[in-house]
């Protein structure tokens, strides 16, 4: 699975209610590879300026790990503890990150 699968995931599961309130930039990073885009006003970029330098890094250690992890599959506890991920920056944003993208067995955010 490629970083063009993971950002075509990200697209499609995009959960605005769990953006409510970030205003941040975020790398995922996959061996050498890296997806990076902004969450803001509820709303997915992935259009950025040249050189806008992410709040958060997390980095996975494969494509499979990543996509588990965003889609709800996997628990990131888990996986953090177990080292096949782990955060430059906010760790904390790495759930809300996941709630914005979980796919499986998504819980109704409130106001929905």
């Amino acid at each position: 699975m490629a970083i063009s699968a993971l950002k075509a995931h990200l697209r499609t599961n995009f959960h605005p209610p769990a953006a409510a309130g970030i205003d941040a930039v975020f790398e995922l990073a996959i061996a050498d590879e890296s997806l990076v885009f902004r969450v803001r006003s509820r709303k997915l970029e992935f259009e950025l300026q040249p050189g806008t330098r992410p709040d958060a890094t997390f980095r996975f250690e494969d494509v499979d790990t990543a996509w588990a992890l965003l889609s709800g599959r996997a628990d990131a506890f888990e996986a953090f503890m177990q080292g096949h991920f782990r955060s430059d920056g906010y760790l904390t944003w790495a759930f809300a990150l996941m709630a914005m993208f979980r796919a499986e067995s998504r819980p109704a955010s409130p106001g929905e």
